[in-house]
């Protein structure tokens, strides 16, 4: 119970100590808006990859391994001869 407190009074700082940034751009700032202060996360992440990017990334990876005795047959992706 006692680390639960001290993790509220230290959240409990930090949220001071943002508020206390917010308060000083608004003082420094001519033309403020909301917006200078906070933008709300949409929850979208921008990213310049596309999915082919990164399964191209994972094969380089996976082939790199694969040269590897202790990793050798373990990804599923890989064809295997049965004679």
């Amino acid at each position: 119970m006692m680390a639960a407190q001290v993790e509220r009074k230290y959240d409990e700082y930090e949220r001071m100590a943002t508020q206390a940034m917010m308060m000083r751009a608004a003082y420094h700032k001519e033309k403020l808006r909301q917006s200078d202060l906070f933008k709300r996360p949409t929850g979208e992440i921008k990213t310049d990859k596309t999915a082919e990017d990164i399964e191209e990334r994972q094969r380089a990876i996976i082939e790199r391994l694969s040269k590897f005795e202790q990793f050798a047959g373990k990804f599923g992706g890989e064809e295997e001869t049965n004679g």
